[in-house]
């Protein structure tokens, strides 16, 4: 008995992981689905299917207008609460939005819709844009501690901007509604130059999200055809010439959030050992405190024989009142990888 409690200790500590690597491709998608208000939010797999959403985190979200992880797993987004535009940090757990700072220098009468976070010098920027197109599309930079925005130049040049990202080299992409071009903005001046146009099979996709994969530097986008249906597709976008490669059909839905899920961390920042198990030893329950915020997708208990417990996950607990006292093995796997806690129940 004591032999093989040892070997299946040691296949659990094997097979531990203890941070994502960048090389690895980024695999889900946060989106926040606005066809109803409230709506859905939780993640759809890069891969598909894009439609229903498989991992529905809650279907009473605020519509998140945009938004971005910064470099330390947070992910920042945008809340319209009239006539205020609220900055607020994601639970990725609850969906929950915490206010962080109501946004200041919005110029009127625009609409703040893309928060993008730039890597190399850890700063986020926003776009506004006019629904009627009378003062075209803004550029700023945003202080995420006072929600001030900054305006960088005097006008981007892009008519009706809608989706935004900012890649691995600091490198600002936009698109623009009324023609369906792809352009990137200068972040020191705010001016837009014309990469290509996007528009496939002659619709002009208006624009509701682009997020880059940091693993790649490959940049995803959920359009919207406004050729007056609502319907969304999701694409990869060739950043030289504009052009779109279909992924997938999102069916009638619009997104008004569009962040890849992979890159919230980098590999000095993931850390597997910061969950934190109490108490331990245990006599009815486990807490599992997720610091990190990382995308727990499975959570078991196993006794020394390596049987599942069948013992559930829910609230951030798992019940141990019915097992009989002893060691147990509790895995925890995530997005980045899986790792196991000793756990005992006395």
């Amino acid at each position: 008995m004591k032999k093989i409690t040892l070997l299946f200790y040691c296949f659990f500590i094997a097979n531990t992981a203890h941070s994502q690597d960048f090389g690895n491709a980024a695999t889900d998608v946060y989106v926040m689905e606005y066809f109803t208000n409230p709506g859905q939010f939780g993640t759809i797999p890069l891969a598909g299917p894009y439609y229903p959403i498989p991992n529905v985190i809650t279907n009473n979200a605020f519509t998140m207008l945009g938004g971005d992880f910064n470099a330390s797993g947070t992910l920042y987004t945008v809340v319209y609460q009239n006539p205020d535009y609220i900055l607020g940090t994601v639970d990725l757990s609850t969906g929950a939005v915490n206010y962080a700072a109501t946004i200041t220098g919005v110029h009127a009468p625009e609409f703040l819709s893309q928060l993008s976070y730039n890597v190399t010098n850890d700063t986020f920027y926003a776009l506004s844009h006019d629904p009627n197109n009378s003062t075209g599309t803004q550029f700023y930079s945003l202080n995420v501690t006072t929600g001030q925005l900054t305006e960088i130049g005097t006008g981007t040049g892009i008519g009706n901007g809608v989706a935004m990202e900012i890649d691995n080299n600091g490198v600002v992409y936009a698109a623009d509604a009324n023609n369906g071009n792809l352009y990137t903005i200068d972040i020191n001046t705010g001016v837009g130059t014309v990469v290509g146009n996007m528009n496939p099979n002659g619709f002009y996709p208006v624009g509701q999200g682009f997020s880059i994969d940091k693993s790649t530097n490959t940049m995803y986008a959920v359009l919207t055809n406004s050729n007056g249906l609502i319907r969304s597709a999701f694409y990869t976008v060739n950043v030289t010439t504009g052009a779109l490669t279909l992924l997938g059909d999102g069916s009638s839905r619009q997104y008004s959030l569009f962040v890849i899920a992979d890159q919230t961390l980098g590999v000095a920042d993931v850390n597997l050992d910061s969950f934190k198990v109490y108490p331990n030893p245990a006599s009815n329950k486990i807490n599992i405190e997720n610091p990190q915020r990382l995308l727990l997708k499975n959570v078991k208990l196993f006794d020394m024989l390596g049987r599942d417990t069948g013992s559930v996950f829910a609230n951030d607990e798992i019940n141990i009142e019915n097992l009989a006292k002893g060691m147990y093995i509790l895995q925890l796997e995530t997005e980045n990888g899986t790792t196991t806690k000793k756990i005992v129940k006395k």
